[in-house]
Parts: structure tokens; sequence; C-alpha cells
């Protein structure tokens, strides 16, 4: 099972309407992103981050609960839904974020830590992280989550947002050094470890007790390192529309697979072969690119990457 905690909001994504630009409101958030990219692989997840109660809210339920994710566990509340908008503009997409007194930045998560079985995942990161007090509530569950079941960490940095810098720094430290299995990208590492190769951050965690760790470079594929190998990946030749989702795609495509090879308890997945990771991270780069051919995200079927993976 996948639980996936952190925020869902409403991207503004730019469109052209009567030859005028104008914003078509559209679900998204990292990790809402990565919980349907889970669960369209084939994965049972629940998603438990904070949602709103109103109209935004409910149409974010809605496109959950359509890709398959059960939102049973996530806490309703009255305060408003976080929006982005989004400039599609140059190679990667560009967010104005407004998480002022929102759902995300107020959550407070129900208490799951006892119920999580071994081969469970808790998956967390991005914004959510961020504010005051649902960042600490929802680091304080990951970190309590950490002592039986698997906890992933996604950072997904986006730093125009940070205005405490030593209280969100600290938050992101405690994690990684509880994360059984860390994704992110080259663009985050730049921000929490300025200088530092991918290769070197791998092996510092693994060191820390990380099982995995997932490094991603757009265009140029992914590279996930283990105790018992590295495998580094091209991403696929595609006819690119955008980039929106694709790391989220990515990240949930990968829990998916571990979860289906029975891989997703902390022992099991410090385990795997190379080759065992080269096949896992193959299946998430090819579900990402496939979500870069169309507008927005759009995660694809298991079957959709099987085909794809037989060349069809």
């Amino acid at each position: 099972m996948i639980w996936v905690l952190g925020e869902a909001l409403v991207d503004f994504v730019p469109c052209e309407i009567d030859g005028r630009m104008a914003y078509l409101p559209q679900p998204g958030g990292s990790p809402l992103n990565a919980a349907k990219a889970a669960a369209l692989a084939g994965a049972q997840v629940a998603f438990v981050g904070g949602i709103s109660s109103d109209f935004f809210g409910d149409m974010l339920v809605s496109d959950l609960q359509r890709s398959g994710v059960d939102t049973r566990g996530a806490p309703r509340s009255n305060a408003p839904s976080t929006l982005a908008f989004v400039t599609l503009e140059g190679e990667h997409p560009r967010y104005a974020f407004f998480n002022n007194l929102t759902s995300t930045a107020l959550v407070e998560p129900e208490p799951r830590a006892a119920a999580l079985r071994r081969g469970d995942i808790l998956s967390v990161g991005s914004i959510s992280l961020i504010d005051r007090p649902g960042a600490e509530n929802i680091a304080a569950e990951a970190l309590a989550v950490a002592e039986g079941a698997l906890l992933a960490f996604d950072p997904n940095v986006r730093a125009g947002m940070v205005k405490d810098g030593p209280d969100w720094t600290g938050r992101m430290e405690r994690l990684f050094a509880r994360a059984g299995l860390i994704k992110l990208s080259t663009e985050d590492l730049v921000v929490l470890r300025p200088g530092m190769a991918a290769a070197e951050f791998a092996s510092l965690q693994i060191a820390r007790g990380a099982g995995l760790v997932v490094v991603t470079d757009g265009a140029s594929g992914a590279q996930a390192f283990g105790p018992n190998g590295t495998v580094a990946l091209p991403a696929p030749q595609i006819t690119l529309v955008d980039t929106v989702g694709a790391g989220d795609t990515l990240m949930g495509t990968l829990l998916a697979d571990l979860c289906r090879r029975g891989a997703s308890a902390p022992d099991a997945l410090a385990g795997l072969s190379q080759e065992a990771l080269r096949q896992i991270l193959q299946r998430a780069v090819v579900a990402a690119s496939i979500n870069c051919t169309a507008a927005g995200c759009h995660p694809p079927t298991r079957a959709e990457v099987d085909r794809w993976l037989e060349g069809g």
C-alpha cells in the first residue's frame, strides 16, 4: 500500500481562447500527481493530504478518484485550496504559488504510523513541507512512520516559496536522514547540496541507510543508486509537448513497481540487484517520457508503459 501525504492544488495552465491568453484550472501538486501515477501503474494508493472543502477541493477529490486513488483518509477543511499559476515558457515550467493559510499549509494529518505495515510506503515532499504548521505536522508524521514502514521523500524544491530558510532546510535534513527512498532532480541538488555531484550525494545517503536514491536530469534521463549498484538511463526520444508532472510520474511509477516486486520494505529495497534497479528505472523513465507527450500531467497506465517497452 502506498500512502501519499502532501499538497493537492489547482494549477492554472496558460491557454488561448478567442485569440486571448487565459488560464485553465487543472488538478495538480507533486504528491497528487505521484499518487495518480502510482494508481494508474497498478498500485493500491491512498491520498491522505489536506484537501479544501471548496469547489476546487471537490474537483481534486474527483480527479484522484477517477485515477483509482482512495481519498477517504484525506482530511477536508474550510481553509481554501492552494493555487498555482504556471508559465510554460522556457525549458522548464515556472510556477507562482498561493499557499497562505490554505488546506495544505494548515493540514493536520491523521496519525498513521501504527497502521502502516511492513511493505507499506509513505511518500512525502514538495511545497507541503514549506509553510508551518502543516509542514511540521507532515514531517512529524513522516518521521514517525519511518520507524517501521518505508519513507519515500521527493523534496521537489521551490526555493522562491521559502520564507524561513533555516526552518525549511532543517526539515529537509531531518527527512533526508530518515528516508529509505529519495528521489530528486539535479535542480534540487543544486539548491540542497551546492557543488555536490549526484553520485556523491547518493553515496552519502546510502551510507546513512537509504536503500535507493534516484536523481533525474530532464531530457538526459535519470540515475538510480543502490547498495548493490548504479544504473543510468537516457530518456527515450519523444515529441515533447511539455514537462509538467514528469518527475511526479517517474516517482509514482517507481513506487508502484517496487510494491509490485515486493521490494517496498526497507531491507528488500536495499537488497535489489543492479539488474532489478535497471528494470525499475526503465519503467519510471518511460512513464515520465510518455507523460511529456501530452499537455499537463497525464501519467500513463501500466498497459501503456508495457506497450512502449514492447515497441508498440
